[in-house]
């Protein structure tokens, strides 16, 4: 299993493989760092950014299937809240897009 801090080391090939913006990658590395879902109010609060700013990040990474929003059941009435967390198949998933990223870029300087 690959470790947190060696897929930090990793972030600027993150970003170039998904096409995603530095917000994007540090909302990524908040949630894994973090250990458990989390609202897009409680991932702005420690980020120090917009809930707008958290919830567009978010979007994109489920868009790329990095990250799933979860809705949590409530009895109250109102809109319902939802968390987010990384998908279950992770670093994997990560392992895999970041080596046939490389791979294309090699594939396309030959």
């Amino acid at each position: 299993m690959q470790s947190l801090e060696s897929l930090k080391a990793k972030k600027e090939s993150i970003r170039c493989c998904y096409k995603i913006s530095e917000t994007d990658v540090d909302c990524l590395f908040t949630l894994l760092d973090l250990k458990e879902p989390k609202s897009s109010s409680e991932l702005a609060e420690v980020m120090k950014l917009s809930k707008t700013t958290v919830e567009n990040s978010m979007k994109k990474l489920m868009e790329l299937g990095l990250v799933r929003r979860i809705k949590i059941e409530e009895k109250k009435i109102g809109r319902p809240k939802f968390v987010y967390s990384l998908v279950e198949d992770f670093f994997p998933r990560i392992r895999a897009d970041l080596k046939d990223c490389a791979e294309k870029i090699l594939s396309a300087t030959s």
